[in-house]
């Protein structure tokens, strides 16, 4: 019983010290690495190699699950530290638009276990987590601070480049660059829950219904989610759906 127990000691500490190391590795291949394209994609490919353009963000700020739309403008690599990227945009929640700067900082880098679905298999893949702080432009109107995590899968090309994971984007439930964190108000110091990501929104509670794709609840569309909702529920061809889609696909952010 101690032999085994001596064996199973040694085993973990030797798995913990592997894992340490591997780590430590993908950390010091992603300083030389430029992930701006990952953490905003323009365009995606799926295990087949089919492309196509990323959709816009998802995003709720409050308890009722209140729309926030975010689009970043300029996501740029620090010349200081590898690991720090400098981003700017602007932010969205009902007719109120903030611009904003701010940065994403790499902490922590796994390579994932090898995929068990065959078609995924020979394909190397990792999570990146960042620590995100963006600053609102205090001269604005409800403006304030959003600091939090972000959640990023990536997938190594034959090269050794880091993509965007988007292997798995036809199954249920798909998600990427999944962001959660509080927003703060400069004026009244209050915080409200801030999360976003693509394709879902993590701990979306009620707010999404969607099984295979993210749906809105109907006691939430009136919290700035009508448009999308009506853009993606229905028939394609109706005029409702043409006339929401024409809103959605509005480049609030120039």
């Amino acid at each position: 019983m101690k032999v085994r127990k001596l064996f199973v000691t040694l085993f973990v500490c030797c798995y913990s010290v592997m894992r340490v190391c591997a780590q430590e590795d993908l950390i010091k291949e992603l300083q030389s690495q430029d992930l701006s394209l990952v953490f905003n994609a323009e365009k995606i490919k799926d295990d087949s190699g089919t492309e196509i353009i990323r959709p816009e963000i998802l995003g709720f700020i409050g308890d009722n699950y209140q729309r926030l739309q975010i689009h970043f403008t300029k996501f740029t690599k620090s010349t200081i530290n590898h690991l720090q990227y400098n981003v700017e945009g602007k932010t969205k929640v009902e007719n109120n638009i903030c611009n904003f700067k701010g940065t994403v900082t790499i902490t922590e880098a796994n390579y994932n276990a090898e995929p068990v679905i065959p078609t995924l298999e020979g394909y190397k893949t990792g999570t990146v987590i960042s620590k995100v702080e963006i600053y609102e432009d205090s001269n604005q109107n409800s403006s304030g601070i959003i600091k939090g995590e972000l959640i990023t899968d990536i997938v190594f090309s034959e090269d050794g480049k880091a993509e965007y994971d988007a292997l798995m984007l036809v199954s249920d439930g798909f998600a990427n660059n999944q962001f959660k964190g509080i927003w703060t108000s400069y004026k009244t110091g209050k915080s409200k829950q801030c999360n976003w990501g693509d394709f879902r929104i993590p701990d979306s509670g009620s707010l999404d219904v969607g099984a295979g794709e993210f749906s809105i609840d109907s006691p939430f569309r009136e919290n700035g989610w009508q448009s999308y909702y009506d853009a993606y529920c229905c028939n394609p061809d109706m005029p409702k759906t043409k006339a929401a889609r024409k809103k959605e696909f509005e480049k609030w952010w120039l």
